[in-house]
């Protein structure tokens, strides 16, 4: 596999200046489009949605694929990280950096929570059989969660994360040393705290996935070096991601992420190695094997994720209340077979994903200039 790119004036300028130094290479090239994150990103949320269109869970749906295909998050984040030295570190401005994440992030979120809960309430009234009153108080217990649509606790978190922007920085001038033992000091409380109950410890949440943010700052600050050494990583990439899905699928078997309080012992967080495995499979995926096709539909998700990530948990909702009502009316009966599980699971993602994309299409367009501020993108 071979991953090296054409030399840029920067390296032709460090030819003639030998007193440029590594580092500072690695920080004046992250100006530089590094497309095969753009490519990344555009698979990470089919990662996402792809857990969240898991039929059968625990029943019916194979236990090995579905520990492959949940827990995408820490991708998402390893990405964020990337970002954040390729993009912002380099001048960077706390008020402007935390101004532009409250536009772009946490005002969407707002505005489709706001959409969400009216929705929520007009289902538990004519799904769940309830009164205005108590639908309307299912709808204020949702809302002290500090999210209304199940996958958007991700937002408070990561909003947590962009407020650490300061120490980010700071970690990012650190001796090399320093940044690899704090990065293994994280990952080592990441395996044995897991994922907060319900995602909903926002403090947890930090914790857990700081390793995938600072592992991803690395990446960018050191891109060269990791271009250089990829086949390393990737023979070490490989063999974590198979030995983690084994052992948690045919060993310890346990199904999907690893939740629990922070303080309880609850063994490995296998879920954890793995998707740092993936991490690395997945820069080779897109550097070595993506096409123009593909890859230029890639970039067009890349560029709508976020209102992808926003809407999708809508139409999820719509066909779980579907499939309850068609259920309860003995229109369709319970199938756990293998078939059907895998089957009616592509089928939701689809439904999920290309659903949402066609959502967005159509509410951009209305939306106008404000789009961005409403759902996203």
């Amino acid at each position: 596999m071979n991953i090296t790119q054409k030399p840029t004036l920067i390296d032709i300028e460090a030819s003639k200046n030998p007193s440029v130094d590594e580092s500072s290479l690695a920080t004046s090239k992250k100006t530089d489009r590094v497309i095969e994150f753009d490519y990344l990103r555009g698979l990470a949320i089919v990662l996402i949605v792809l857990g969240h269109s898991v039929t059968n869970t625990n029943d019916g749906f194979p236990v090995w694929l579905e520990n492959i295909v949940r827990g995408g998050t820490g991708i998402f984040v390893f990405i964020s990280g990337f970002f954040f030295h390729h993009v912002f570190a380099e001048g960077f401005d706390y008020r402007r950096f935390l101004s532009k994440k409250v536009k772009n992030v946490l005002i969407p979120f707002f505005a489709v929570s706001l959409f969400a809960i009216v929705v929520k309430w007009l289902v538990f009234m004519f799904v769940g059989d309830a009164s205005a009153g108590e639908a309307l108080a299912q709808c204020g217990e949702l809302l002290l969660q500090g999210f209304v649509l199940f996958p958007h606790w991700y937002i408070p978190f990561i909003m947590a994360t962009f407020l650490c922007a300061g120490l980010h920085l700071r970690y990012l001038h650190l001796p090399l040393f320093a940044k690899l033992s704090l990065l293994v000091m994280f990952s080592v409380v990441s395996l044995v705290i897991h994922r907060p109950e319900g995602n909903a410890n926002v403090l947890q949440s930090l914790v857990y996935f700081t390793p995938f943010y600072l592992f991803g700052m690395l990446y960018s600050q050191y891109l060269d070096w990791m271009k250089q050494h990829y086949r390393t990583f990737l023979v070490v990439a490989i063999i974590t991601v198979l030995t983690t899905v084994y052992l948690q699928t045919s060993v310890f078997v346990h199904i999907g992420g690893f939740h629990k309080a922070a303080f309880e012992w609850g063994g490995i967080d296998l879920q954890f190695i793995q998707k740092m495995g993936w991490c690395i499979l997945f820069i080779g995926f897109c550097t070595n094997c993506v096409g123009p096709t593909l890859g230029k539909h890639l970039v067009m998700v890349a560029s709508i994720s976020f209102a992808i990530f926003f809407l999708h948990p809508l139409l999820g909702m719509m066909w779980g209340n579907t499939k309850y009502i068609l259920l309860n009316a003995d229109y369709i009966q319970p199938n756990n077979t293998v078939l059907y599980s895998l089957l009616s699971s592509i089928v939701l993602f689809m439904f999920q994903f290309y659903g949402t994309v066609w959502l967005i299409g159509k509410l951009k367009p209305l939306f106008g200039s404000k789009s961005r501020l409403l759902i996203g993108a």
